[in-house]
């Protein structure tokens, strides 16, 4: 049953019951009133895509995704997979093999670009370095391959374009990694850019800190920043921007993660705790707080308000500089509009809950969502 159609099937029920029996005019009022919310959570069921490079915090992004669209929160209409954190023949593998523990073999998987728009340095720097979460991207763990029997033929690219040429204003897409796949379909397909919704996007550092390549910037944008200024030139205010500082502002600590969240008995869990285990080992040291980048963008997604003090700014990327390039810069000049929503800060208590709800979204857990 689709996001719509489950909406609707409450407010048929709720309607049927309420309307067979005799009501003063006030209960009346308040009923009327909460049919009409129900009514506007239809209309809020967000379609997504999310295009990732499956490294072990965009399997918990997945999770965390997953859970609310079977619990038809939201509707997860493809996986798009890019070359990142590692090829994209190996994000492959672990888009499916995150699939199959979330029993969610059903979403759509597309295959992309397995490499940066430019054959540039930065871009043989990210292929021999970029390995953070292992060479195939889940901490090198597994031995095995998994089923990728249900990988769609048609290329990401061409999915992205299709999809939301089908629903118009209604798609967001979820950048997770580099942005090749998304650059090339607005490149590529004039009205790309305009059909979708909003465009939330993981990357970027606004100011020099210990980022994963360098103190001035982070992965996702240095691997590919031509595609990162593509999109936020054609994004028209539509993209919002949650920077590697922001992340890094997490409370969330390796005791919460490895004691609380980390103990939780469900094979989402278990994925979890093996995969980052891998990923420790291949990394020089854990970082100083929890922080998993992917997961607290798809927290967004699923819970806006966790967004804090966000700014909207001209916002472009670095191209050519020596020791920036791939550094996000903000040009508040007047002649320059304002493109890209910047968020600052987040409610990491908030994420916490919803990544217990991930761990194990039943009836209770699930009132994260509301």
């Amino acid at each position: 049953m689709s996001c719509k159609l489950h909406r609707r099937f409450v407010v048929n029920f709720f309607f049927n019951i309420f309307t067979s029996i005799n009501y003063s005019p006030r209960h009346s009022e308040i009923i009327v009133q909460f049919i009409r919310k129900v009514q506007v959570i239809e209309m809020e069921c967000q379609k997504i895509i999310v295009d990732c490079d499956a490294g072990t915090d965009d399997a918990l992004a997945l999770i965390l995704l997953i859970a609310a669209h079977k619990q038809k929160k939201i509707e997860i209409l493809a996986i798009t997979c890019v070359t990142g954190n590692t090829y994209v023949d190996n994000v492959v593998n672990n888009v499916f093999r995150t699939l199959r523990v979330c029993d969610a073999l059903d979403i759509p998987v597309h295959k992309g670009a397995d490499s940066a728009l430019l054959s540039t340095e930065s871009a043989r720097i990210v292929v021999r370095h970029g390995f953070h979460h292992g060479s195939d991207g889940f901490g090198d763990v597994y031995t095995d391959k998994p089923d990728i029997s249900k990988l769609k033929e048609e290329h990401a690219v061409c999915a992205l374009h299709r999809i939301t040429a089908k629903y118009p204003g209604e798609v967001t897409v979820l950048g997770l990694g580099p942005l090749t796949n998304v650059a090339i379909a607005v490149r590529m397909y004039p009205d790309f850019a305009k059909n979708v919704k909003k465009f939330l996007v993981m990357g970027g550092n606004l100011c020099a800190l210990a980022g994963s390549l360098s103190s001035q910037v982070d992965f996702n944008f240095f691997a590919d920043p031509e595609s990162v200024h593509i999109v936020m030139n054609f994004a028209a205010k539509k993209m919002w921007l949650l920077p590697l500082g922001t992340c890094m502002r997490s409370n969330i600590t390796h005791e919460w993660r490895d004691n609380v969240f980390g103990k939780i008995d469900t094979p989402v869990v278990e994925l979890i705790n093996t995969i980052d285990s891998g990923k420790y080992k291949t990394s020089k040291k854990r970082t100083l707080n929890y922080r998993p980048c992917d997961a607290l963008l798809a927290g967004v997604l699923l819970r806006p308000d966790i967004a804090k003090d966000l700014a909207l700014h001209h916002v472009d990327i670095e191209l050519n500089g020596l020791k920036t390039r791939g550094q996000v810069v903000i040009d508040d000049l007047a002649s320059n509009e304002p493109n890209v929503h910047i968020i600052q800060d987040l409610d990491f208590e908030t994420f916490k809950d919803l990544l217990i709800y991930a761990a194990n979204p039943n009836t209770e857990n699930s009132r994260v969502l509301l």
